[in-house]
């Protein structure tokens, strides 16, 4: 039985940046023992699809930006969206120069390049 635990293997996600995806599925992730991605994880995606200017990797590496899964944080709080997205990373600097949407502070910590970006 599966538990509300976040994202899986082969969940679609959206793209929260200008680099050019749109929808891509998470092929690559999990450090827990179930092997689920929460906020601020590195993932692996294959792109499905894409704008025509896209002319970047088929299979990039990103950070899980959102997720509807929600995340208890330190002081007591949860946060959620409505939609999970992720942004494309590389040599773990963003690889778009404008990001769509919220992103929470729990970024911070796995992707510096980031941190410019959170409010």
């Amino acid at each position: 039985r599966r538990n509300g635990l976040g994202l899986w293997k082969q969940s679609m996600v959206r793209c929260a940046d200008n680099t050019g995806i749109i929808k891509a599925c998470i092929i690559g992730l999990g450090k827990n023992k179930w092997g689920t991605g929460k906020i601020g994880d590195r993932i692996r995606v294959s792109v499905r699809d894409k704008h025509d200017f896209y002319k970047g990797e088929q299979m990039p590496k990103g950070i899980i930006a959102r997720t509807r899964k929600e995340r208890n944080r330190k002081d007591g709080s949860y946060i959620k969206f409505d939609e999970n997205a992720f942004v494309v990373i590389s040599k773990n600097k963003a690889k778009g120069s404008k990001i769509k949407g919220p992103l929470s502070y729990e970024i911070q910590n796995n992707c510096k390049s980031l941190a410019r970006w959170i409010f």
